[in-house]
């Protein structure tokens, strides 16, 4: 009668030690032992193990796979190529760059304003039609409102401009006879302006700027 033994089924010849009894491979840790009847010369040599598989602990029930769960039997395992480490990281990055990234927080929006001659005049903001900002002189449809503007002999009819760059109000010359002064000095280029300097057209037209909130009245 020939000697039942029980080999891996997707192991190489030779690559795989048989059992005598039904378990688990010990190369292909989680592959189930087939039952298998060799011819009389295919017979384990005398010595062989068939009885417990090498490795099982004494007073483990034979054919009781290792503790924790048991995956399910992939007969490509054996054959199927590792992933380089190389690979998974590449995976793992890629994996990441596509995750949504927070959005920068937007700085807060500024409102400034000129007093003049107890006139308040909001600067237009930079997201207006020609990028906001404000005209002075004496024939600027924005200093209409402004009370005996047109009498002012010292200021010229296109005089000076407020506008927004990058966020940021500045003021510019626009060429006039008798300057653009900022806090006492006067300008040769676009400068810098903002809440509590104070302005001076010409010679007879003293302005403050002021920061407003979103109704139009000053902080």
């Amino acid at each position: 009668m020939a000697t039942v033994i029980y080999r891996c089924p997707v192991g190489a010849p030779g690559e795989c030690p048989p059992s005598g009894t039904r378990g688990y491979c010990q190369v292909h840790m989680f592959q189930q032992l087939e039952r298998y009847e060799p011819a009389e010369e295919d017979a384990p040599p005398a010595g062989a193990p068939t009885g417990t598989p090498t490795g099982t602990p004494v007073g483990t029930p034979v054919g009781t796979p290792s503790a924790g769960p048991r995956p399910a039997t992939d007969p490509e395992a054996a054959t199927r190529p590792a992933r380089p480490a190389q690979d998974r990281s590449r995976h793992r990055q890629q994996q990441q760059d596509h995750r949504p990234q927070p959005r920068p927080a937007r700085p807060p929006v500024l409102r400034l304003a000129l007093v003049v001659a107890g006139v308040l005049l909001p600067v237009r903001a930079e997201h207006r039609r020609g990028g906001g900002g404000l005209a002075i002189g004496r024939d600027e449809p924005d200093c209409a409102a402004v009370p005996g503007l047109a009498g002012l002999d010292q200021l010229s009819r296109h005089h000076a401009r407020l506008r927004w760059i990058d966020g940021a109000l500045y003021v510019e010359d626009l060429g006039s006879t008798n300057g653009t002064f900022v806090d006492g000095r006067r300008i040769e280029g676009p400068t810098r302006i903002g809440p509590g300097h104070r302005l001076r057209f010409a010679l007879d037209l003293d302005v403050q700027v002021v920061e407003i909130d979103e109704f139009g009245a000053p902080r």
